[in-house]
């Protein structure tokens, strides 16, 4: 292995002991968050060394995963994978106010618009009004006053309120209750 990937481990394996530390004495939340991101950036410097996603894989695979103390919790290349979109997004103070779990969602082609929009209102709020803002770009308000006044629309929102939001949810029975006392 190449020293630059040895460094890449070395770096890896050291936050991952951060990231998944549990104990009475374990780092902090923004400690780990810190972890997960340079973890982030060791990966993608990997895999830039590494000639292709499948190199990658088995490298994770033979040199992380097999090299984790036993003492952490099982870490997959999926975790890692994920973890890689976090640099590529932006700042590590970007992807907090953000939130992790919405990156690989505004990576997406589909969605460079919303990237753009999310990054704007980071650069232009303070974190806290960021936030707000944010949670309304990833999870718009939806209109549900047409669908419940189309019985056939209600029935099949209704049929697929599984796959709905608590948010989504609240706003539809609001919706129902304002055509019932109208």
């Amino acid at each position: 292995m190449s020293s630059a990937l040895q460094e890449q481990q070395e770096i890896i394996l050291q936050y991952l002991n951060t990231t998944h530390y549990i104990d009475f004495d374990s780092p902090t939340a923004e400690q780990k968050q810190e972890a997960k991101y340079k973890i982030g950036k060791a990966c993608n410097k990997a895999r830039e060394i590494l000639c292709s996603d499948e190199a990658f894989l088995d490298w994770v695979w033979s040199n992380v995963i097999d090299e984790c103390s036993t003492d952490i919790e099982e870490v997959t290349p999926n975790t890692l994978i994920s973890w890689r979109m976090l640099p590529k997004f932006g700042t590590l103070a970007q992807c907090e106010v953000v939130g992790f779990t919405h990156v690989a969602k505004l990576l997406l082609d589909k969605n460079a618009a919303m990237k753009a929009e999310v990054l704007e209102i980071i650069a232009n709020n303070d974190p806290e009004t960021a936030k707000k803002l944010i949670k309304k770009v990833l999870k718009p308000t939806i209109d549900f006053m047409p669908i419940v006044a189309d019985k056939k629309s209600l029935a099949d929102t209704v049929h697929k309120a599984d796959k709905l939001s608590k948010d989504a949810l609240v706003a539809l029975v609001k919706a129902m209750h304002q055509q019932i006392i109208k």
